[in-house]
């Protein structure tokens, strides 16, 4: 993994999210208790449910070619089977891990550690060659910084698995007044437009960013590659 200071060049426009109309009529313990369900739901996606589903279609494939008769290849798909659900275990650790915390304590080592660790898992796991670009660590809210590494994670998840990307890039810039984080592939792209039955990623992280009052641009067509971009306001001084 290559990581690589910059200074930030350019200022980047302030956009803000649009909240739910009528705040005043819902009582706050219910928009606290609506919240934390769209947030388990968004964690549940991004982890286990995920590598369930993964499981899930292995163990048809592996019941397949032992109702065929050809067991020769049932070997490496159980290991593969197992090695998500390995992944899986991981994942609901760190999930629950979080739910017990803060949101100050769940990145100890701020949005760029994350950042960094989410690169260099990805590039030992997926075979991504993953660079870096930050500048310094965001004054932002902890909660931003969480949905930020999120989205992250969740984009180059997304990149490894359905683009089948092999380069990509992360970068974090900091302007006078926003925080911009993009990722980059060179994976197949898709049609924005499309429906997509069965992926709920992108919907998810648009759900995250609107959480944090943040913006979330997509530019990618098929066959060029995908770049991410989310927008939040810096804290006011």
């Amino acid at each position: 993994m290559r990581v690589a200071t910059h200074a930030p060049t350019r200022q980047i426009s302030r956009r803000r999210a649009t909240h739910a109309p009528y705040p005043d009529l819902v009582q706050p313990a219910e928009v606290a208790v609506h919240n934390e369900r769209q947030r388990l739901a968004r964690e549940l996606h991004d982890s286990v449910a995920q590598t369930l589903y993964g499981i899930t279609l292995n163990a048809a494939r592996a019941l397949a070619l032992l109702e065929r008769s050809e067991p020769e290849h049932v070997h490496t798909i159980v290991s593969d089977m197992l090695r998500l659900a390995h992944d899986s275990q991981t994942e609901l650790r760190a999930l629950v891990h979080d739910l017990r915390s803060d949101e100050s304590e769940q990145l100890p080592h701020g949005l760029i550690g994350a950042l960094a660790s989410h690169a260099a898992e990805f590039e030992a796991t997926a075979g991504c060659q993953v660079r870096l670009v930050v500048a310094e660590e965001p004054d932002i809210a902890p909660g931003a910084k969480a949905t930020l590494a999120r989205i992250a994670r969740e984009a180059l998840r997304n990149a490894a698995k359905h683009a089948r990307a092999t380069q990509m890039k992360v970068v974090l810039e900091v302007g006078p007044s926003d925080v911009m984080l993009s990722v980059t592939d060179d994976g197949g792209g898709f049609d924005p437009d499309a429906s997509h039955p069965g992926h709920f990623g992108l919907q998810l992280m648009r759900e995250q960013a609107l959480a944090v009052g943040a913006a979330l641009d997509l530019v990618t067509a098929p066959g060029r590659g995908t770049e991410l971009r989310v927008r939040v306001g810096r804290r006011r001084r």
